[in-house]
C-alpha cells in the first residue's frame, strides 16, 4: 500500500516538474537545450533514487528491530537510527536496511547532472561568443 501511495505521490510532481524545465529551456539555443534538459532529468533522477532510499529506510520499517529481527534474524541495539546522508539504518555492523545500491547510484547522477550542466554553460558561453559580432 505504502509504495502506491508513494507513487502516486511523486509521479505527478515529476510531470510537472519535467514540464516545467521543457517550457524554461524553450528559450535556450538549440545547441544548448539537449544539455539543460539532462541536467534536469539527471537531477530529478538523483532526488527520486534518494527518496526511494529514504521511503525504504523510514516508512517500511518503522519499528526497527521488529523489522531486523523478522528479516534478518539478527538485531544489535547499537545500531537502528538513521542517517540521511549517506542514507543508513543499520540492523547490525554488517546489516543494512538501506540497499547497497541507492548511495551510489545518487552520487553518480549527481556528478552526471553536474557535467551536464558545465556542459550546457559551455555551450551557451560558446555560442554567446559566437554570436557576438567581431
Amino acid at each position: 500500500m505504502l509504495p502506491v501511495l508513494a507513487l502516486a505521490l511523486t509521479v505527478p510532481a515529476v510531470v510537472l516538474i519535467v514540464g516545467a524545465i521543457r517550457r524554461g529551456s524553450r528559450q535556450l539555443h538549440a545547441a544548448t537545450r539537449p544539455w539543460v534538459l539532462a541536467a534536469g532529468s539527471l537531477l530529478l533522477a538523483a532526488a527520486e533514487v534518494y527518496l526511494f532510499g529514504l521511503v525504504h529506510m523510514v516508512v517500511f520499517w518503522a519499528d526497527v528491530r521488529e523489522a531486523c529481527i523478522s528479516r534478518y534474524h539478527n538485531w544489535d541495539s547499537a545500531y537502528g537510527r538513521p542517517h540521511y546522508w549517506p542514507l543508513e539504518r543499520k540492523c547490525t555492523a554488517s546489516i543494512d536496511m538501506v540497499p547497497g545500491y541507492v548511495n551510489p547510484l545518487v552520487v553518480i547522477l549527481l556528478v552526471a547532472a553536474s557535467l551536464a550542466a558545465l556542459l550546457a554553460l559551455g555551450r551557451a558561453v560558446l555560442h554567446r561568443n559566437l554570436r557576438r559580432p567581431s
